[in-house]
This record gives structure tokens, sequence and C-alpha cells, in this order.
């Protein structure tokens, strides 16, 4: 009898079960589709750049905000602030002086948040090469891969210091940034990364050396923004300021274990680019200051984007003067 009686709850237990795992799993997929798509294009390929983002991926923080993220890289450089003035990316990664290029150009697009504050750009050089100044230039051979404004940036600095110009050669090196400086083939580069193409020439073993832009009177600015078109901060402002949230878990969960944070973007890495662990393990400690070295994770300044709007208007790298207004959209405020 006893026997019959917990045969009798077994088969009870098992059909309440039966009933609600399909209401469970129909929830589950409710969830699923209750998430709204949202779409991301890097700036390159993921490395340490991209931690906070890769580790709120991982974690599952976008999804606790409702999102169901979207990875994408460029095909080419100018991708990201094309496709994001078209509507065809939610938000992209791309640099200050290309967003204010773009708006002059009429890109319908403004930066809505900062990924790394502290500026990586710089004038890097082989120590041997006797460069000390941007003055040390003349009669120097610059590398340098896309876009005037690099040069326009080397001809303020060294009238800055009191070095003329037209005394530069100014080359397009393309992206053979590396190749070109390791061989001689320029003495200097500008549009070298002091957290990537500095730290492989070291790697290689070239005593390097290099000088800020501010340090000669270049406007301080962020160094890579999230930029969104003008479509996507009307019709989808909540889903940025959600994307943003998880993002900033994101850092903080890859600040407190930094080591775990850089082992989720090498597990990330595409196939055609095999990302150095060293490199990227230098990168991401200096990038843990970079990306808060002015204010919090993910703020933005507009005075900083005025100033140097001014700067490339003044130097003839726009056409046209901009407001902090046109470039910058504090989604915050809202």
């Amino acid at each position: 009898m006893k026997l019959m009686k917990k045969l009798r709850n077994v088969l009870i237990i098992g059909l309440l079960t039966l009933l609600v795992l399909p209401t469970q799993l129909n929830l589950s997929a409710g969830a699923k589709e209750d998430l709204h798509d949202f779409n991301l294009m890097l700036d390159w390929y993921p490395n340490a750049n991209h931690i906070p983002i890769y580790v709120a991926l991982a974690e599952g923080y976008f999804e606790e905000e409702g999102l169901n993220l979207t990875i994408s890289m460029p095909a080419e450089v100018d991708d990201p602030i094309k496709l994001a003035g078209a509507g065809q990316t939610d938000l992209a990664i791309s640099y200050p002086a290309v967003l204010i290029q773009a708006v002059a150009e009429d890109v319908p697009v403004k930066a809505v948040a900062s990924l790394v504050q502290g500026r990586l750009d710089a004038i890097i050089y082989k120590q041997e090469s006797g460069i000390q100044s941007p003055k040390d230039l003349a009669g120097k051979r610059i590398g340098y891969s896309t876009t005037t404004i690099s040069e326009n940036i080397v001809e303020a600095m060294m009238t800055y210091d009191g070095a003329n110009y037209e005394d530069t050669q100014m080359v397009n090196v393309g992206w053979d940034l590396i190749p070109a400086l390791a061989t001689d083939k320029v003495d200097a580069l500008i549009g070298a990364y002091l957290n990537h193409e500095y730290l492989l020439l070291q790697a290689e073993g070239y005593q390097m050396d290099y000088f800020d832009f501010a340090d000669y009177g270049v406007p301080d600015a962020d160094e890579l923004i999230f930029v969104a078109g003008d479509r996507a901060i009307e019709n989808k402002s909540e889903d940025i300021q959600a994307f943003m949230r998880a993002l900033r878990r994101g850092f903080q969960t890859a600040i407190n274990d930094p080591d775990q944070a850089l082992q989720t973007i090498l597990d990330k890495q595409e196939n055609a680019y095999v990302l150095d662990p060293e490199i990227e393990q230098a990168s991401w400690e200096r990038l843990q200051e970079d990306m808060v070295k002015k204010a919090d994770f993910g703020q933005i300044n507009p005075d900083l984007y005025q100033a140097f709007a001014d700067f490339l208007y003044q130097h003839g790298s726009i056409q046209r003067a901009l407001k902090a207004e046109d470039l910058v959209k504090l989604l915050d405020e809202e």
C-alpha cells in the first residue's frame, strides 16, 4: 500500500513537471524575443581597447539591459562613421578627428560617449634618430597612414616649436607603419598608437621614444569614442543608454579582475588577427587608466570637441566652423 502511494506521488510530481516545463521554456523564449536588437561596429579587429565590451558581453550585461548585441568589424577604415551616419549600425567606434571631418562634410553623426579618454596617438621615433622635439623633425621623413589632419598636426607642432614645416617630408605609408619605421623608410611616425605599434617596435628590440601632441599646441582630445547617427539618437536613445550602462558594468568587472578580462579578449580574437598576449597585456595595463583619464568611464566633455574642431578649422583640415552641439549629444541629460 505504501509502495502504491509512493508511485502515485512520483507520477503526480512528474505530471506537474511536464506541465510547468513548457511554460518555463516559453518564458525563456519570450524573454529572448523581448530583447532589442542592437548593432555595434568596432573601429578595428578585437583587441585590448575593446575589453570592457567583450567582458560585458561574456557576463550577460547587455542582455540584462534588454539588448541583443551584434558586433561587427569594418571592411574599410571609414566604414564605422559612414555606416552610423547611414543608419546601418546603431553605434560605432571612431575617433574625434574622423568625427569632426565627417560632420563638416554633413554626415549626420555625433559622439555620445567615450571609450578611451587618454590620447594614444603621438609622434613616435627611434632614440637613435636624434629627434627630441618637433623642431628636430625638420629635414626628416614623417610617415602617416591616412588623412591630411596628420599633416596639419605636424605643421602646428613644428610651428609651435619654432621650426619650418616646409623642411619636412610627409610620407604616406598606408597601414605599413611598423615596417616603414623599422626599415628606416621614415624617421618618425604619426598615427601609430602608444599601446600598439609603439609596443610592437619595442618588442622587436628598438629603443623608442615619443612626444605628445598636447605639449606642442595641439588641443587635447579623447582617443576612441562611440558615435551614433542622428536617426539612432532620435529613435534608439534608450537602447544607447542601456548599452552604456552594461558597458560601465563591463569596465568595472574588467578592472576588478584584469587578468580574466584580458583572457576574455584573447579568447575572442579573430583568426585573421592573432593577438600577442604580452603586447595586449601591456596595452591593457595602460588602458585601465586611459579609459578614465579625464572623467568617469564613458563620459564625454563637449568643450574638448569645440577646442579641437576650432583647431582643425583654423589649420584648414575642415572647411567650415563647427559648434560642440554639432558634434556631441549628451544622452544622459535627457
